[in-house]
């Protein structure tokens, strides 16, 4: 049995979605930093993988709180993307599209 914090998928799909209309860059290192900018700004949600009904009410929970994943998704792609880690701004041999 694994544990599973369905906060992550949750957060890497709206940022994928999220990042469509955004002119930065979008390398694997940005995107990763976005995603735990994001997520350290969320509570986690961890479910037993076995467990179906459980994942499906947590999502259920999640969806209500998509106002609370789209802030913090939004603010660590404006942090990241003013901030990024690496020193190129345009690096965009890792893009993730």
């Amino acid at each position: 049995m694994a544990l599973v914090n369905v906060m992550e998928n949750i957060v890497e799909e709206k940022l994928h979605r999220m990042l469509e209309a955004e002119d930065c860059c979008k390398c694997d290192r940005c995107f990763e930093d976005m995603k735990a900018k994001a997520l350290n700004q969320l509570p986690a949600r961890y479910v037993s993988t076995h467990n179906g009904e459980l994942f499906s009410k947590l999502a259920a929970t999640v969806r209500q709180s998509s106002i609370d994943i789209n802030v913090a998704v939004a603010n660590a792609i404006d942090v990241i993307s003013a901030h990024p880690s690496h020193e190129n701004k345009n690096n965009t041999d890792d893009d993730k599209n």
